[in-house]
């Protein structure tokens, strides 16, 4: 069987971190039986002063199906790296922005790692995320490219939209493979009875100025202010990554009239988020990138019908009318999709609502699991 080390920031029992997490979990799960999994991280989650407790360093622990090695911030050194990398067949690495990735791709280039490293691209190269700190990022992969850190490398990417955002900034001859996300296995799922012809709106993401909050406040805002006579509930959930852009998302929280009521809920537990959808109407997400998305696949699983931006993978053709996909510069659409659904009968929302959990149910899991398997099989 070959062993596979997946270097990534943070891994079980850790949640903040929303979308890698849930990646690299569902990638153990589906494929754990085909693959010897190990994984190298941090022994805290995000933000955290603590490590988990009950685990044992310098030791592989057993979590699910794979073999876990935490080390504490800072301890990717090349001696740990190094070691670990020894024995395996193929080292992937979340990202190339980390302490993780820069030590991986350093031995790499002096030939101390001697297998094949991939790098999941991790939606860090779309437009919009590439944005946040634009200056910063590209001086950074300037200086990789100069030190040749790309050139032993390849990338795993979701799309091919993906492959081309890494092209643009990584250069026109890196080896790509796609490689689609694997969403989670979900069981049966049980709906909250919608009783009430109030719309039920919910925020479900990491807060971060990538997840784009304050643009779903203000879509709500100019919701409230031209539907005076309606009245609308907005609930959100969310680790709050960014602590001076939650302060500024409170502000506009303040701002929305009367008749949007909102509350923040806290941190959903990643094993309850399509529970948390299924108390709900819409999923308002207006992110700025996503490389998958496992939380819309989570609200549809949820029957909760998404309204995302138009910076995912995710696409009209592929949801089938279910839903929508929009331009974040035309922010009039999102207050005519609100109204849209707000104008509709419980009945008529509940038949889209079931087109969302069978469209889920039926996912092309294999798909994307043959894209791992390439991938893995390097």
């Amino acid at each position: 069987m070959r062993k596979i080390l997946i270097v990534m920031g943070r891994y079980l029992p850790g949640y903040k971190d929303g979308g890698p997490v849930r990646s690299i979990k569902n990638l153990v799960d589906r494929l754990g039986t085909e693959y010897e999994f190990h994984i190298l991280t941090v022994d805290r989650d995000h933000g955290d002063t603590e490590p988990y407790p009950s685990i044992q360093y310098e030791t592989w622990n057993q979590v699910g199906n794979a073999k876990v090695w935490y080390v504490q911030p800072g301890g990717f050194t090349k001696e740990v790296v190094s070691g670990l990398t020894a024995e395996m067949n193929l080292v992937y690495v979340c990202g190339c922005f980390n302490d993780y990735a820069r030590t991986v791709m350093a031995l790499k280039k002096k030939g101390v790692i001697k297998t094949p490293v991939v790098i999941a691209s991790m939606g860090l190269f779309s437009p919009k995320s590439f944005g946040i700190k634009r200056t910063k990022k590209k001086a950074y992969m300037t200086v990789l490219k100069c030190l040749g850190w790309f050139q032993n490398v390849c990338w795993s990417a979701t799309t091919e939209r993906e492959a081309n955002d890494i092209r643009r900034e990584v250069g026109q001859n890196a080896t790509i493979y796609i490689a689609q996300d694997l969403p989670r296995t979900v069981g049966e799922v049980v709906r909250n009875e919608d009783t009430t012809e109030q719309l039920r709106v919910v925020f479900l993401s990491r807060i971060s100025r990538s997840k784009n909050l304050d643009y779903a406040i203000e879509s709500l805002k100019n919701w409230g202010e031209k539907n005076p006579k309606k009245e609308l509930a907005f609930d959100i959930y969310g680790n709050k990554e960014d602590a001076a852009y939650w302060q500024e998302c409170e502000e506009k929280l303040k701002q929305l009239p009367e008749n949007v009521t909102y509350r923040y809920l806290g941190e959903a537990a990643a094993e309850q988020v399509v529970e948390v959808f299924a108390k709900y109407d819409l999923f308002l997400f207006p992110t700025v990138g996503e490389n998958f998305g496992h939380v819309i696949y989570e609200a549809l699983a949820g029957g909760c019908i998404p309204i995302i931006s138009n910076q995912t993978p995710w696409t009209t053709k592929e949801l089938n009318g279910i839903g929508e996909i929009l331009d974040l510069d035309q922010q009039g659409n999102w207050v005519k999709a609100l109204e849209k659904y707000e104008r509709m009968s419980v009945t008529e929302r509940n038949q889209i609502v079931e087109q969302c959990m069978a469209f889920a149910e039926n996912y092309h899991f294999e798909e994307a699991e043959n894209g791992y398997r390439t991938v893995l099989n390097l």
